[in-house]
C-alpha cells in the first residue's frame, strides 16, 4: 500500500534555542494487546512528536511510590519493562538507518521495527542529499596518530574528522568540502540552535513522576509547565494569560491507568495530592473540551494539545532565541 504524502509551503525557519519536553507514562502502550500493535503504536507516538518538533521524550514509571521504592523494584534506573521497551522503539526510530546496525544492539524488543514508519526528519538525510550537518558514527579503520577520526555519515564514502574517538560513538557532523574546510563535530543542539533544523529527540527514563522535574537536564529545570488532564482542567482558551515567555517548555501527559492524578498520588516524594496536581503546573488544561467521544486515548490527546499549543510554542519560544 503507498504512502500518501501531504505537500506543504516551505517555510523559513528560524534559529531556534528554546526546547519542548513531553512527559507520558510507561503505561500509554497497554491498550495495545500485542507486541505488534505495542510497536506499531509507540512508532505512531514517535512520529507524531517529530511532527511536532518535540526535543526530548520523558517516559516515566506511574506506579512508582518513591524515588527509593523505584530504585529497589527495577534495575533499569528505576525503569520496568514497559518503560524499556518503549524507549528501545523510540531510540530505533530516533536513529538515522544508516546507524542503527552500528549503535542499536539487537533486541527481541525491535522484533516487529519492520513495521515502523520512518520520522523522515532533517537528521534522516538520503544518500546523496547534500546537508550542511550529517549524523555520524566512527568506525575502526586505521588512522595516523593525531589525525583524528573516520565517520560513516551515510555517503557513498567515510570522512575523516579531527577529534580522536573511539568506534561506534555517535557524532554530529558540520560537513567540510574537503578542500579548506574540514568536517569537524559540533553539538546535536548546533543544528537547531543555528538553523532552527529539527534534530532529533533525546529520551530519559524517569522512575516516578517527581523525577521528571528534579531530574531535568536543564540547568534551571523547564520554565514553564502544562499538565494535561480531563479533571479539574480548563480550556487552553481561558487560560492563554498563563502561557509565558520560556526557554524550557515540559508538557505533562497522563496514561489510561488514571491519567496525571493517579501518579502524581502514588508518589510520596511529591507533596501533593492527586486532587490538587493543577498546582504542581503552570497551566493545567483539558486535551478538548469538544470531544465527541467520552474517552480521549493518550495518544489523540497528544495530537489535540500540541496542535492548540504550537502557535503558543513558536511565540512565545521565540522571545528567548
Amino acid at each position: 500500500m503507498q504512502q500518501s504524502h501531504v505537500s506543504s509551503k516551505k517555510v523559513v525557519l528560524r534559529p531556534r534555542k528554546y526546547t519542548v519536553s513531553i512527559a507520558i507514562p510507561s503505561g500509554i502502550l497497554d491498550t495495545a494487546p500485542t507486541q505488534e500493535l505495542k510497536t506499531v503504536l509507540a512508532g505512531q507516538i514517535g512520529r507524531l512528536l517529530a511532527i511536532y518538533n518535540v526535543d526530548e521524550i520523558i517516559i516515566y514509571d506511574e506506579k512508582a511510590r518513591n524515588a527509593f521504592a523505584a530504585s529497589e523494584d527495577n534495575t533499569h534506573t528505576g525503569s520496568g519493562p514497559s518503560n524499556l521497551f518503549l524507549a528501545r522503539v523510540l531510540q530505533y526510530l530516533e536513529t538515522p538507518q544508516y546507524l542503527r546496525k552500528a549503535l542499536v544492539p539487537i533486541s527481541k524488543d525491535l522484533r516487529f521495527a519492520a513495521l515502523l514508519s520512518p520520522l523522515d526528519s532533517p537528521h534522516h538525510p538520503q544518500l546523496d542529499e547534500r546537508t550542511k550537518y550529517r549524523e555520524g558514527v566512527t568506525v575502526a579503520k586505521p588512522v595516523k596518530e593525531g589525525r583524528g577520526s573516520w565517520v560513516d555519515v551515510g555517503l557513498k564514502n567515510q570522512i575523516q574528522i579531527e577529534r580522536v574517538l573511539k568506534p561506534k560513538v555517535r557524532v554530529t557532523v558540520e560537513m567540510g568540502d574537503g578542500a579548506e574546510k574540514k568536517s569537524t563535530t559540533v553539538s546535536p543542539k548546533t543544528p537547531r540552535e543555528v538553523l532552527g533544523l529539527y534534530w532529533g529527540y533525546t529520551i530519559r527514563l524517569a522512575g516516578s513522576f517527581s523525577r521528571v522535574l528534579t531530574e531535568s537536564p536543564y540547568k534551571d529545570g523547564y520554565d514553564l509547565t502544562v499538565g494535561v488532564s480531563d479533571r479539574k482542567s480548563e480550556p487552553l482558551a481561558e487560560q492563554t494569560n498563563k502561557l509565558k515567555p520560556f526557554s524550557h517548555m515540559l508538557i505533562a501527559f497522563g496514561g489510561p491507568n488514571g491519567g496525571l492524578q493517579n501518579a502524581i498520588d502514588a508518589d510520596e516524594d511529591l507533596q501533593c495530592a492527586g486532587e490538587d496536581a493543577n498546582e504542581l503546573f503552570d497551566m493545567f488544561m483539558i486535551p478538548s473540551a469538544t470531544a465527541g467521544s467520552r474517552t480521549i486515548r493518550t495518544e489523540e490527546g497528544i495530537h489535540m494539545v500540541m496542535t492548540s499549543l504550537q502557535p503558543h510554542i513558536e511565540t512565545h519560544g521565540q522571545i528567548n532565541t
